[in-house]
């Protein structure tokens, strides 16, 4: 059972070490440049995702109402999935689809109706994985990336 953990000084490094697959690189920020991006990002909330205790990635969110800095093109009522990563040797186990699952309890209890993220546009995009779980494309391009959204409920 995927669980969403508070980061503490005693978890901060074993998620820093955890990275995705060497081909999945360009689709994803590291957690330590999530981790020092969120001290300056208002509004974002970051947990780390936890089997037992054993660290298999890292979730981050943005509530829109707690974010001064929205563009035009924003959702200003869907929680945004700013950042997630799934460690390479715990793909395939159902956890991106539980932190997924996970965001959209969150939206849901900030009182939010839509999830949003942006993802890449390339070959090895996971855009599929996204549309699989119900997310479709809005038409947007947010910072050079494609703009999904999908309802909480």
């Amino acid at each position: 059972m995927l669980a969403l953990r508070e980061i503490t000084r005693d978890t901060v490094n074993a998620l820093i070490r955890l990275k995705v697959k060497e081909w999945q690189q360009n689709l994803v920020a590291s957690n330590a440049i999530t981790l020092a991006q969120a001290a300056y990002e208002p509004g974002s909330y970051v947990w780390g995702l936890w089997v037992e205790e054993r660290p298999v990635g890292l979730m981050a969110l943005i509530h829109p109402h707690e974010s001064p800095g929205l563009e035009p093109e924003d959702d200003p009522d869907a929680a945004f999935i700013w950042r997630l990563m799934i460690a390479a040797e715990e793909q395939g186990k159902g956890y991106g689809m539980a932190a997924i699952e996970a965001a959209k309890a969150q939206a849901h209890a900030w009182g939010l109706p839509r999830l949003a993220a942006t993802v890449v546009d390339s070959e090895n995009s996971n855009m599929a994985f996204y549309e699989h779980l119900g997310f479709h494309q809005t038409g947007k391009i947010i910072d050079n990336e494609l703009h999904i959204l999908a309802n909480v409920d």
